[in-house]
């Protein structure tokens, strides 16, 4: 695939949102776009997120899998809270992705 990235990763695990859902992936935003609906991946400080963006509204995929599961969402013990390496930010949107796939395909 090339250069490990967030850009090339981004595309990697969530081009299906393309392929499934009908979403642009805009380049110089690095986003997601849907009718009102952004999906946007950032990585900062250590902090890798992917949050749902809509009408002015930005919610974490985590706070979204809580509301969707009824229950509090964490993630398995085995991932760090803090993701530096990019091999690490690899597995861990590759798990994201799949989340998204099975619980948040009614939202998308």
């Amino acid at each position: 695939m090339g250069t490990k990235n967030l850009q090339n990763l981004t595309v990697k695990h969530f081009d299906f949102l393309q392929e499934s859902y009908g979403f642009k992936y805009n380049e110089l935003s690095h986003r997601y776009l849907k009718s009102e609906l952004e999906i946007e991946v950032t990585h900062r400080s250590g902090e890798l997120n992917v949050f749902f963006v809509s009408k002015n509204k930005t919610k974490s995929l985590v706070k979204v899998l809580s509301e969707l599961l009824k229950k509090e969402f964490t993630y398995p013990s085995y991932f760090s809270p803090l993701v530096f390496s990019m091999g690490d930010v690899d597995s861990r949107l590759a798990y994201d992705a799949k989340l998204m796939k099975e619980y948040a395909k009614d939202i998308l």
